[in-house]
């Protein structure tokens, strides 16, 4: 699965991909958007991630789109 989240400052960004980094993710902030592109794999911890994706748009920190979508991730409610 492959998830974009909109996020402000450099630092941020990385603070961010080293957040998600631990949950088994891997990705890159790409400056030009101000974003982070996540890729995740089907053995990293789905429903962690999905649950915190779904806070952090829900603090307003981040909005965040999905993309490549896997049956293991629509079952990670």
């Amino acid at each position: 699965m492959r998830c974009h989240i909109a996020y402000g400052s450099a630092a941020a960004r990385q603070t961010v991909l080293e957040t998600f980094h631990r949950l088994g993710t891997t990705g890159e902030g790409i400056e030009r958007f101000r974003m982070v592109a996540l890729d995740v794999p089907p053995e990293a911890d789905l429903p962690k991630i999905r649950k915190l994706l779904e806070h952090g748009a829900a603090k307003e920190w981040w909005h965040w789109e999905e993309g490549c979508v896997t049956s293991a991730w629509e079952n990670a409610v």
